[in-house]
């Protein structure tokens, strides 16, 4: 049995037509998060003495002690997410900008944030740092939801599942430190800003004996980043998540900070001399430990939302003999930080320590003092592919101040565990109340999976400075839930869109939608589906710029609701002599979602398929229009599809509209192109000039 359908709008509209059954979800190993009030909950990491992830181990295996006292484990998951190079599934190309975004892939199971400490980078190593965080893209982008943050706050993203734009912010990165000595942790500041072009060593010399202004602030600037992102990550969010710091660390001593997770106090009520009764604690003032209490505040917020994190060095491996010159310029005569026989005093000793503290504090471990960085990346993507999800129930819950954990698996002494080494009661932030469900359901870092959705956005000549821009929403939901004894399909759909303007720091609302649900059996003897997808569209106004759109959508049936997230390039069609908007794709030979059309005639001449992984077997059909400021006497449009290995395998003949704007439609067989990914590409020509836009997509 098929299914027909009507569907009726809140402009009244109804139409019938038919159902498709939406494709199967990604196959993946979706864990189960059990959050109560009291409830903490642990990632623990267990690997053999080889490093290798230990699997398999049950809930007995484990003792887990709040404050030395054996827990009892209220709820007990292991995770392993399998990369088996024969059956990894394709992937689009990853330097072409995502235009369909899904809350139903395996990237919405884990958080990475890749901090950039690029205040703390030393400006030679800038080559070097961009590699591995290349590579970190390259080994976790795939299989997570991730960000790019730098401590200097420049070229920052948000969470996405699009590498292209990870890609293109790791490509600004600049180390912004002068000179390869560590920065001191001074509490007391003094003199001016470091010059960081300064090309005469004699003056860094000079200046770097009076001056720590600059780095005060860069230090505490890094603690603040990520105290800050460990807040936002937190709040309300059971993910996996991880730091991957990329940093070349500070000169301080961590030793016993965290363990204790207490600065010291001010003098003279904390000072461990005033205390003793020392004269010079007497008459002397302290000054605030500003360091000391940055970074319990940076592990607090790490261990209250649960994230480890994972340091690499780009400094690379560092001899004695290499001392002299990773201690430049030196501070004091004779300089214990190049002095062999206080190596452990150097600061760039305590700079490594103290990522390796940090990491392992939070529940990571730190790639320090070696070139292979090869092999540190893979050991962080096997942390975060197998772990053991514990959780349990403290007996007081309401305490405060820092509590030590410890984690242990009982005839395996050999066997390493990693896992954060204490927390702080009261879990971590709540995420924002909002009374809007719809706007709530959008106001995470991460989109709301509850309801399968996917958006696309196709950016079109609007009729005045504004572009217009096209969404197309894709609902999927369980036929069994919605149907009801008649054997009809029924929901009520309510959706939101919210358009954040990151660089101006403002959202856009646009709300009261609402859609009305209706499918009925259309006889026949086929199978009715499983899952019921369908499409909705709408067209908004929008300033040129670069966007996030969130887009909420509440099931009434289902009393159930998801997001999902899409970055959207607005062009202005007006500030060049040619522009192109975005790639319509849909199915030559018709659509294969119900879609409900708009009043008046519709704005695309197709409705987009949300697809990008077809067969050999299908056409598609591409859409685009430009803006071609000399009227299009001469433009010439050209579409081709180009592979992996860059070279055109298709270029059909368009067919186009010259004036104002340029109207192009192609269809495109796919017959005889082998499984792989590919680059679907539309340029428009016209004299000397030309523009160009890109999608990906995938031949199975």
């Amino acid at each position: 049995m098929a299914y027909g359908s009507g569907l009726m709008f809140s402009a009244s509209l109804a139409l019938v037509f038919w159902l498709v059954a939406g494709g199967p979800l990604q196959d993946r190993q979706a864990p189960t998060f059990r959050i109560g009030i009291d409830l903490v909950q642990v990632d623990v990491v267990v690997v053999d003495k080889d490093g290798n992830p230990v699997t398999g181990l049950k809930t007995s295996d484990f003792t887990l002690l709040d404050r030395k006292k054996p827990q009892a484990i209220a709820t007990f998951e292991e995770i392993a997410h399998r990369r088996a190079d024969k059956t990894a599934p394709l992937e689009l190309p990853a330097a072409v900008k995502l235009d369909v975004s899904s809350n139903q892939t395996a990237q919405s199971d884990r958080l990475v944030v890749m901090v950039v400490d690029d205040l703390h980078i030393y400006k030679e190593r800038t080559d070097r740092a961009k590699e591995i965080a290349r590579k970190v893209l390259a080994d976790l982008g795939a299989q997570s939801s991730m960000a790019v943050l730098f401590t200097s706050q420049d070229h920052s993203t948000q969470v996405t599942t699009d590498q292209s734009r990870l890609r293109a912010a790791v490509e600004t990165l600049k180390g912004r430190q002068s000179v390869r000595r560590p920065n001191q942790a001074v509490d007391k500041q003094k003199g001016d800003r470091i010059d960081p072009e300064a090309a005469n060593p004699l003056d860094i010399v000079s200046k770097n004996q009076e001056t720590n202004v600059q780095q005060f602030f860069d230090n505490i600037t890094q603690y603040k980043t990520l105290q800050d992102a460990a807040k936002m990550l937190g709040a309300g969010d059971a993910r996996r998540k991880a730091f991957v710091l990329l940093s070349e660390g500070i000169g301080k001593d961590l030793s016993g900070l965290f363990g204790a997770m207490a600065a010291p106090g001010e003098a003279p009520t904390g000072g461990a001399e005033y205390a003793a009764g020392s004269l010079e604690a007497l008459t002397h003032v302290a000054p605030t430990p500003y360091h000391d209490q940055g970074l319990v505040d940076m592990m607090e917020a790490m261990r209250r939302a649960n994230i480890a994190t994972y340091a690499i060095d780009p400094r690379g491996k560092v001899e004695s003999k290499d001392l002299a010159r990773e201690c430049f310029p030196p501070r004091t005569i004779p300089d214990p930080c190049s002095n062999d026989l206080a190596e452990w005093h150097s600061d760039v000793r305590l700079a490594q320590h103290g990522l390796e503290i940090t990491s392992s504090a939070s529940g990571g471990f730190a790639v320090t003092n070696t070139d292979d960085f090869t092999s540190g990346i893979k050991r962080i993507v096997e942390d975060l592919d197998h772990y053991y999800l514990l959780g349990f129930y403290p007996e007081d819950p309401k305490g405060k101040g820092y509590r030590p954990l410890d984690v242990k698996v009982a005839g395996h002494p050999d066997w390493k565990l990693r896992f954060r080494h204490g927390y702080m009661p009261g879990g971590p932030p709540a995420a924002p109340k909002n009374a809007d469900a719809l706007v709530a359901l959008s106001a995470g870092i991460l989109p709301k999976t509850g309801l399968p959705l996917r958006l696309t956005a196709v950016a079109l000549p609007g009729a005045g400075p504004a572009t217009r821009v096209v969404l197309a929403l894709e609902v999927s939901a369980p036929r069994l839930e919605l149907q009801e004894a008649d054997g009809k399909v029924r929901d009520t759909l309510k959706y939101e869109v919210l358009i954040v303007d990151e660089r101006k720091a403002k959202v856009r609302s646009v709300s009261g939608l609402e859609g009305r649900l209706t499918l009925s059996p259309a006889g026949g003897s086929e199978p009715a589906p499983d899952m019921v997808t369908y499409q909705v569209s709408d067209a908004i106004d929008v300033a040129p710029g670069h966007y996030e759109f969130r887009v909420s959508a509440l099931s009434a049936k289902l009393a159930k609701g998801g997001s999902v997230y899409l970055d959207v390039d607005v062009p202005d069609f007006r500030a060049a002599p040619v522009v192109i908007g975005g790639l319509s794709i849909g199915y030559a030979a018709g659509v294969r979602v119900p879609v409900a059309p708009k009043a008046g005639p519709p704005v695309l001449p197709f409705p987009p398929t949300l697809d990008r992984a077809f067969t050999a077997a299908d056409t598609l059909r591409v859409y685009f229009e430009a803006s071609v400021r000399s009227g299009g006497s001469r433009v010439a449009p050209i579409v081709e599809v180009v592979n992996a290995e860059g070279r055109v395998v298709r270029s059909p003949s368009p067919s186009f509209a010259a004036g104002d704007p340029v109207r192009v439609d192609a269809s495109i067989p796919l017959a005889g192109l082998s499984s792989g990914a590919y680059v679907l590409r539309a340029t428009v020509v016209d004299r000397d000039t030309k523009a160009t836009r890109e999608a990906g997509f995938i031949v199975k």
